[in-house]
């Protein structure tokens, strides 16, 4: 039977996750594998919610090769990608555009699932300021990194995550030929990958899933040697 092609604005949606259990690395000095995972899953619902608030957006498709990220892709009602072993960043992303392209839709885009600051006006800001472009890219709040990328048609240029890919995305649209716009956007560019972006996440009292899990989380969820260092802290305070 024949696909039927999405509308000429349908956006389709990819999120590719890394397996839970050993994300978010950088965060093992304050939050053990438990609450690096638990965070972690907290952001992608938020993401997921989002996404669902953007009529644009027509398919949204978690990619991962996590069984548990495919539970909660489940439980929010959106479609999930298996990728099998593990094929790196790039290669999943890559696997979700040609299952885009071949369902026919005209542009995709490509988010973080850690960015729990994420909003659906950012989301349509992006789509409208777009039009025209077959390249969009919000950078990372550094501006190294790519945290949004919007590809019209998905094909357009090869996903090429990694250190610099803000530049390096850039660079790969001019020499294609194609015309690229920056846009900047606060809640997408704020991804959470150091202690620090953990500490100003907890300040915000935030209402969404993101901040629940932040305000729940016990000791436990702690390092050890964040634990130790809270111990040590206490003993000081008490000599004195």
């Amino acid at each position: 039977m024949k696909r039927r092609r999405p509308g000429p604005n349908a956006t389709y949606a990819i999120v590719p996750v890394n397996v839970l259990r050993v994300s978010k690395t950088r965060l093992a000095k304050n939050l053990n594998a438990s609450g690096r995972s638990g965070l972690s899953a907290a952001m992608l619902v938020d993401v997921l919610q989002t996404l669902r608030k953007v009529r644009q957006i027509r398919r949204i498709v978690v990619v991962s090769a996590d069984y548990e990220v495919r539970r909660i892709a489940r439980v929010m009602r959106v479609y999930f990608l298996y990728e099998g072993k593990r094929r790196g960043l790039n290669k999943a992303v890559r696997l979700a555009i040609r299952d885009a392209k071949r369902r026919k839709f005209s542009t995709a885009l490509v988010l973080p699932s850690d960015i729990p600051l994420i909003t659906p006006r950012e989301i349509n800001r992006l789509l409208r300021l777009s039009e025209g472009f077959a390249v969009a890219i919000t950078p990372s709040k550094d501006e190294g990194g790519t945290n949004a990328l919007l590809l019209r048609p998905p094909e357009a240029i090869s996903p090429a995550f990694g250190k610099n890919s803000f530049q390096r995305h850039l660079s790969i649209a001019h020499r294609k030929g194609f015309p690229a716009r920056v846009v900047k956007l606060r809640g997408i560019a704020s991804d959470v990958d150091e202690p620090a972006d953990v500490a100003s996440l907890r300040r915000l009292s935030l209402r969404n899933q993101t901040g629940r899990f932040l305000r729940t989380m016990n000791g436990t969820m702690m390092s050890r040697t964040r634990s130790n260092q809270s111990l040590i802290g206490r003993s000081q305070r008490k000599r004195t």
